[in-house]
Formats: structure tokens, sequence, C-alpha cells
């Protein structure tokens, strides 16, 4: 299995050590949401890509997914992602995932294994979340890996972001009333941003090699995080999209 890691950077998947445009394993700098993807790959799988086999894992940045978007676009058989029932932001999202699905079937030849692709981007860095806008960047998502031809496709879509999962397992009381962590303001000018309130429970803020490092010591507890939608979401694609590895194996 190969494990493709597409994100927006350090702060939650990671980042290549060098500035490129894809790695494996051994020049990537894993984030604390790449660490969460291992677990769940330990859990279903019983082994780490991370630790055991990191040649597996290929990071993929986000400019090396807009050069295959340009790619795409330049194919006169190519229409456009954008139309008047879909937003200018949610054909972004869509075409980000179908450039990474074309992505991921290529890599897939050239290895000659299968791929499951995660695709994380936070839900929302800037304004309060208008109702049904997650489930519309997830569908789109969808719809881009859809498109592509690619099976193996994980969104990963933290509501906010992805310190509200980290929140959940950090805050005073681990894992209680963790639903109303999806409810916090994605606005980083504000006070009770996730980044902020995660601060504020560590009593520090972290570094995201500091806060991987914490999540390695201290493992997701899945049961008790579903009670965030978006959270839940994303697990219960992964699960399936590895146990469809699993009976290939």
């Amino acid at each position: 299995m190969l494990l493709l890691l597409s994100g927006e950077g350090p702060s939650d998947l990671g980042r290549c050590a060098m500035p490129v445009g894809q790695c494996d394993g051994d020049a990537f700098e894993a984030g604390p949401m790449a660490a969460l993807v291992d677990q769940i790959i330990q859990d279903v799988l019983k082994f780490s890509v991370l630790k055991d086999v990191p040649t597996r894992l290929r990071y993929i940045a986000k400019q090396c997914l807009s050069d295959v978007a340009d790619d795409l676009r330049g194919n006169r058989r190519a229409v456009s992602l954008t139309g008047k029932k879909q937003g200018q932001e949610t054909g972004y999202f869509m075409k980000m995932a179908w450039s990474y699905g074309k992505l991921a079937l290529q890599i897939e030849a050239d290895e000659d294994d299968s791929a499951v692709a995660v695709f994380f981007r936070d839900t929302d860095g800037t304004h309060s979340i208008r109702d049904g806008a997650w489930a519309e960047k997830w569908h789109s998502i969808e719809r881009g890996f859809g498109r592509a031809g690619f099976e193996r496709g994980v969104p990963m879509l933290p509501k906010p972001t992805s310190e509200a999962w980290l929140l959940c397992a950090a805050k005073s009381s681990p894992y209680q009333a963790c639903s109303a962590l999806e409810d916090l303001p994605g606005n980083l000018g504000s006070s009770r941003h996730p980044k902020k309130e995660l601060a504020r429970a560590f009593g520090e803020e972290k570094s995201s090699a500091e806060l991987r490092e914490w999540l390695e010591g201290h493992p997701f507890e899945p049961d008790s995080a579903m009670e965030m939608g978006s959270y839940r979401a994303f697990r219960e694609r992964m699960v399936e999209v590895l146990n469809t590895v699993r009976g290939r194996a």
C-alpha cells in the first residue's frame, strides 16, 4: 500500500524537508494530522507507515496539485469545474481533488501498488462557517476524486480547523462535549479560534513537531471523538478505504 498525503502545511499533515513538490517519508516532516492518520492505519492494518515503511509514503504539496490542475485545464477535453450551481471556493476544492486523483492514479501505475490518498483542508480560516458549508466542501472533494476515476480518496476536513480535533483530546475534560468545538470561530483574529484555545489548554503554543510528538504519546481515542461530525466522517471514510486495500492483499 502507498499512503499519499496532501495538506496545507506543517501545522496539519506536514511538509517536505526541502522545497520540492513531492517527497517520500524519509524526506517528510510529519505534522500532527499525519500522526493521526497513521494511528488509524495501525488500528486497521496493524503497522505504521511513518515508522515501519516510510518509503511507502508520498507527500504532495499544494503547488504540485496546482501544477497538475493547470495541465488539466490546458486539455481541451477538460471542462470548467465551476458553474452556476457551484461556487468558486467549492470549485477549487473539486479541482484540487480532481488533480490529486489523477496524480494518484499515475503514482499507482508507476509503483504498481494501490494508493490511499488523504486530502486535508481546514473547513474555514477566515469567517464563521455558514450552515451547509462543510458538507458542500466535503462533497466537492468527493466529486473531484470521482471525476478523476480514483476510488480511494479520503477527505480530511476538520471543522473549523485541525486544532479543534486536537483540543478535543487536550482540554481539561478530554473528549467531553467535543461537538461544541466544531462551532468555534475559524477567524484567526478571534480570541476563541481553536489554535488559541489549544494553546490555552497546553499553557503554551506548541510547534507542529511538538503537537505530533504529544499525539504520538497520547493516541487519539476515536470512539470518544466521534461526537465531532467532521472527525467521524473522516475516520469512517479512512477505515472504509483501508479495509478495501486490506481486501486486495
